[in-house]
């Protein structure tokens, strides 16, 4: 088995188990983490993503749930406390690195096969 915590870091496999679902979460995050200062609503931000208005809403959610995104009044911010802005970052930067990136890319499809199982 590929050795995904000698690759990746505990901590980036943590954040991702926790808050990266789906492929469409990881862009998200890559956005924001971007664009620190973007206010959008769920069709400009879907639009920038080149997304269905329904299939960003549920990642919305759940990044508004897990207090990394804040929606008010309609429009989606970017909010996360200091820990996780220094997940978030750690996990974009893990994005750069290839090799970390293909392992990255492993996890996050072994969640998804698991969550399709589980349902």
């Amino acid at each position: 088995m590929y050795d995904l915590e000698g690759v990746l870091g505990p901590d980036v496999i943590r954040f991702v188990e926790r808050h990266v679902g789906s492929l469409l979460a990881w862009d998200i995050l890559v956005f924001f983490h971007r664009n620190p200062d973007a206010v959008l609503d769920v069709e400009g931000l879907a639009s920038r993503l080149g997304r269905r208005v329904e299939e960003v809403e549920p990642e919305i959610d759940a990044l508004d749930e897990g207090r990394i995104l804040q929606r008010a009044g309609g429009l989606i911010r970017y909010r996360p406390n200091a820990e996780l802005r220094k997940q978030v970052t750690e996990f974009v930067e893990a994005c750069q690195d290839r090799g970390r990136r293909l392992a990255l890319i492993a996890l996050v499809l072994h969640r998804i096969g698991k969550n399709a199982t589980d349902v």
